[in-house]
């Protein structure tokens, strides 16, 4: 299994999230593949075995029903992932979980449009579908992403050839998905809750839609920057975060939420950047 590095906190406030790749695991010793054979495999057209995906996603959450674990849900994005990515193994006739000119993992989830702050992987080849599970539940890694109690949702990709069932699994946790407007509405109601808890008036949110561009231009450099939101006129302070659920405040919010300040605006923006491959809503708010 393979660990990214978490990154930096990024100026006030940044979740961290890491990405969890297990290596492949080989269910069964395939045979040596000839020329003529390694042909034929990568010239077919690709018929997904959709009852052995099912199987597999059963198979996945009988196992965690086991262990206490709630069941992950079939995302059809991870899906796609997962069959395109099976697809290569069998052209390549290897198992992998990057391939030349491929991109990685947790690239591929957010390229399909799913968001996410953690993800794992595993690949397999074996004679059978169940044989496929019961080697990855014998290996440690396959096995701890498996039963991974934050994983909520998976994508199974599974091809059937002369050398057996090449199999991609994929997991992730899946982010609260909110439109922009959903994202600054959440921040809203948990500043009203906020400002009501510790016995003072929620200030009024006024309207400054520079905000959202200024959010959306944080994600694009990857780095927290208040200094544009500071320019705006009668702006005091400024707030800038990411966050995976935007209900969350971030820990400085005292810092700028205070009893004398007159209102406030915000900008929200959902985006992935190298830091956050699988995107993350980037925040900024500015007090009067």
């Amino acid at each position: 299994m393979t660990a990214y590095p978490r990154q930096a906190p990024c100026r006030l406030f940044i979740l961290l999230f890491a990405v969890l790749i297990g290596p492949p695991t080989i269910a069964s010793s395939p045979r040596p593949i000839g020329p003529q054979a390694s042909a034929a495999a990568a010239n077919q057209p690709p018929q997904f075995d959709a009852a052995a995906e099912a199987q597999l996603v059963q198979l996945i959450n009988q196992t965690r029903s086991e262990h206490g674990l709630a069941p992950v849900t079939v995302d059809e994005r991870l899906t796609r992932a997962a069959r395109k990515h099976t697809q290569l193994m069998v052209q390549h006739l290897a198992l992998s979980h990057q391939f030349d000119g491929e991109p990685p993992p947790q690239t591929r989830f957010s390229n399909e449009g799913l968001p996410s702050d953690s993800s794992s992987e595993n690949v397999a080849l074996n004679s059978s579908v169940s044989g496929a599970h019961d080697a990855l539940m014998h290996s440690p890694p396959h096995r701890a992403a498996i039963l991974d109690p934050k994983f909520n949702v998976v994508g199974v990709g599974v091809l059937q050839t002369d050398e057996g069932f090449f199999v991609t699994e994929d997991f992730a946790h899946k982010l609260p998905e909110m439109s922009e407007p959903e994202a600054e509405a959440a921040v809203q109601t948990s500043i009203q809750r906020y400002a009501m808890s510790r016995g003072f008036p929620a200030p009024g949110r006024k309207p400054q839609p520079q905000l959202r561009h200024l959010a959306c231009q944080m994600a694009l450099n990857d780095a927290l920057d208040s200094s544009a939101a500071m320019q705006l006129p009668e702006v005091h302070g400024v707030l800038a975060w990411t966050a995976d659920d935007p209900a969350k405040l971030p820990k400085g919010i005292g810092q700028v939420l205070k009893p004398q300040i007159s209102g406030y605006s915000l900008g929200a923006c959902f985006a992935p950047s190298v830091s956050h491959p699988g995107g993350v809503y980037w925040l900024v708010m500015v007090t009067y």
